[in-house]
């Protein structure tokens, strides 16, 4: 028993000793576990923030005694986001780096490749969309140990529609050993060195400021490759305006590229340090190179380059050209401007609706025709006289008191016909359209002449660019676009001609279109008075008294015609006829617009708030930190006269306008003026309505659409009227600092 016991204690005693044995065992294993978790980097590579993968890459497997090693922190945004350049523009944070590395080794600045150019809004930043590598090359000593830690604490701002800076601490864990290079980093580190801005090469260039305004630099054109696109960086703040556009302009064996300077350029002293960036490129092989010229200060503006096309306008192919062409052309048919011709039409397909498919299709085609043949003659006389050196836009035929005068009394006489005072005969009744089946081709071609002489005024959605692409491009191209404008207008009644069962739906005809056709006779006196307005305010009153009253004698005359022309007997006819002649002639002389226009005479009014456009004005009202909202506009314009009275003259609008602080300007088109034509083609636009919002400095303007809503006045001033730079949009703590919408 004794024995027993003995062996017993024995055995507990060595499962004791196990069972210690292993929870050391455990204990041991869990502190090297822990004590191996401790020892790794903060944050292991590659590191995930938000939206944005971090890590340091090296371009060899091992770093080598008393020679360079290449480290690049690698940034990695999600897409449609990006990082900052080192100077980041309008908003934004550079990257950073601090680097923390064994003792003797020592780390150089870093080698930024050239960054893009990122508008938000009317801002302009500086930064990289996409990954991009920040070379560092690191200096070694000649003794290093085994194993070499390169720590580097990055800090980075990452923006989309918000902004989130991040930060994060890395680590790089390379031996000692002979330089091999990295199979995955070498090449990629390489091609990046290899593309960096050229130091050493670069062009002779020099810096000139006009006027304390606008920069110039110039370079010779033998060190480009081709007149292309050129972009300059600057690597400091407060020299020029971020947002501004820059302008290549040739001058002989001279290329200059133009842009606006910062308000206190003229002050700072120092260089215009800067990366030159071209497309395709320069004469030495690279495509950016670094400058840094001396600053030469003059008095006086250079002469502006002559009118390209923008940036809106360029972006624009022909397919797209027109296909806007032709949709703005079908949305012509529903503005104000050609309302009164659009109910002349409806009425001809009433009357038509039960004539043969065939006549309905050979009157549709004809006024097709007739819009093509005088949108034609439009085009091609603005082109001509374009090409000429006229400047002239879209709608110029309304800038002669001749053709208003001529088209008041077209109006008149029409309105005059479907009131029942006179009538033209079997053959030619009611000319702008009112026809029968079997006499009036000549009358639907002409219909298609009068919609399109009202609606040229008129920039409907899509037709503003269109029609900027078109006059920059050759006469076979403008035409082209012109005639998709054209079909875009008749398409409506072209397919309604083609449509039997579509006409069939009409009402028949009967006695009730006698009170239709009068009622629609109110909407072209409408239209009259309308003409003798634009009229009044291109010449004067005096001008609008004589016009009445020759139209008074011409409407007599009218009326001597249809009251007496149906008489039995021949003498009375003649009489009637003789009668009638001699009023009409004696109206059209007494109507004749006999005063001159001078060109550029502002009709803007200049009461409440709105001020007189002019470029200086803009300019002045930029320099001191005001937006500037501009209504290219025209008394001929039926649009622009609906928006304003609609949309920009409303108290809320007006209001929002106080509120932030932004100068109204209006810049009326009625008469000729060159500067607007300028300023018009620099807004890649040729016709009116035109509505520009200009930041304060020098930034890009927002246009907005043709046709305005309260919604979109207000949401555009919000948007660029707010502060631009701020003391919070540097500041990284926020999640929001760069507000880009």
């Amino acid at each position: 028993m004794a024995r027993l016991w003995h062996t017993f204690r024995s055995a507990i005693r060595f499962g004791a000793i196990v069972i210690t044995t292993m929870q050391l065992a455990k204990y041991a294993l869990v502190a090297l576990v822990l004590t191996g978790v401790l020892s790794l980097p903060a944050a292991a590579n590659p590191v995930r923030r938000d939206h944005i993968d971090v890590e340091l890459i090296a371009s060899t497997t091992s770093v080598q005694p008393g020679r360079t090693l290449t480290v690049a922190l690698r940034l990695k945004p999600d897409e449609h986001w990006h990082t900052y350049w080192k100077n980041p523009g309008d908003s934004g944070l550079a990257t950073q780096i601090d680097w923390q590395l064994p003792e003797g080794f020592r780390a150089g600045p870093i080698q930024w490749p050239a960054p893009q150019r990122i508008d938000v809004g009317p801002l302009a930043n500086y930064g990289y969309d996409g990954e991009v590598l920040l070379l560092t090359d690191i200096e070694v000593p000649d003794s290093i140990p085994a194993n070499v830690p390169i720590r580097a604490a990055a800090s980075w701002l990452v923006c989309e529609e918000i902004c989130i800076p991040g930060d994060a601490e890395l680590v790089l864990d390379l031996p000692a050993g002979p330089a091999a290079a990295d199979p995955v980093w070498a090449a990629r580190i390489a091609k990046v060195r290899a593309a960096l801005p050229d130091a050493a090469n670069g062009p002779e260039v020099e810096a000139v400021l006009a006027a304390g305004q606008q920069w110039i630099l110039s370079l010779p054109r033998s060190a480009l490759r081709d007149v292309g696109q050129l972009s300059f960086f600057p690597e400091e703040e407060g020299w020029i305006e971020y947002a501004s556009r820059q302008q290549v302009v040739e001058q002989g064996d001279t290329v200059q590229l133009r842009f606006a300077a910062a308000a206190g350029a003229a002050g700072k002293q120092g260089r215009l340090n800067g990366v030159l960036v071209a497309m395709p490129g320069f004469a030495n092989g690279s495509s950016s190179v670094v400058v840094s010229p001396a600053v030469t200060l003059t008095d006086t503006l250079p002469a502006p380059p002559p009118p390209v096309a923008s940036a809106a306008r360029s972006s624009l192919t022909l397919a797209v050209a027109l296909a806007f062409a032709f949709i703005g052309g079908v949305i012509l048919n529903l503005m104000p401007c050609v309302f009164p011709v659009v109910g002349i039409k409806v009425l001809t397909f009433v009357e038509n609706s039960r004539s043969s498919p065939a006549s309905l299709r050979s009157h549709g085609l004809l006024f097709a025709l007739g819009v093509l043949v005088c949108f034609w003659a439009v085009a091609g006389a603005l082109l001509a006289l374009r090409a000429g050196g006229a400047t002239l836009g879209w709608g110029f035929q309304l800038q002669s008191p001749l053709v208003v005068s001529a088209l008041a009394l077209l109006f008149f006489v029409l309105a005059l016909n479907m009131s029942g005072v006179f009538e033209l005969g079997s053959r030619a009744q009611q000319l702008a359209g009112s026809v029968r089946a079997q006499s009036g081709y000549a009358d639907a071609f002409l219909s298609g002449v009068i919609a399109t002489l009202v609606a040229t005024p008129c920039t409907a959605p899509f037709m503003g660019a269109a029609l900027g692409f078109a006059i920059t491009q050759s006469a076979p191209l403008a035409m082209a676009v012109f005639t998709a404008l054209a079909l875009g207008m008749a398409a409506p009644y072209l397919v309604l001609s083609f449509s039997p069962k579509l006409v069939g739906r009409l009402p028949k005809p009967g006695t009730w279109m006698v009170s239709l056709k009068q009622a629609l006779a109110f909407p072209l006196y409408l239209t009259v008075v309308w003409l003798v307005w634009v009229l009044g305010r291109q010449i004067g009153v005096d001008a609008v008294a004589r016009l009445m009253i020759g139209m008074t004698m011409f409407g007599a005359g009218l009326w001597v015609y249809g009251r007496w022309n149906t008489s039995s007997a021949a003498r009375v006819r003649m009489t009637a006829r003789a009668m009638a002649m001699l009023l009409a002639l004696t109206g059209v002389v007494l109507g004749w617009p006999h005063d001159s226009v001078p060109q550029g005479s502002s009709l803007a009014t200049t009461s409440g708030n709105w001020k007189t456009w002019s470029p200086d004005a803009v300019a002045a009202a930029r320099g001191s930190g005001q937006p500037v909202f501009v209504d290219f506009t025209a008394a001929w314009c039926v649009t622009c006269q609906v928006n304003k009275r609609l949309v920009l003259n409303r108290d809320t609008v007006q209001a929002r306008f106080r509120e932030r602080n932004v100068v109204t300007m209006v810049a009326d088109w009625t008469n000729r003026d060159p500067q607007i034509s300028l300023a018009l083609d620099a807004l890649g636009r040729s016709g009116v309505p035109v509505y520009a919002l200009y930041p304060p400095g020098n930034g890009a303007p927002m246009l907005l659409p043709e046709l305005l809503t309260e919604a979109i006045v207000l949401e555009a001033i919000d948007q660029i009227a707010g502060p631009v730079r701020t003391a919070a949009s540097r500041d990284p703590s926020g999640i929001s600092i760069d507000q880009e919408k």
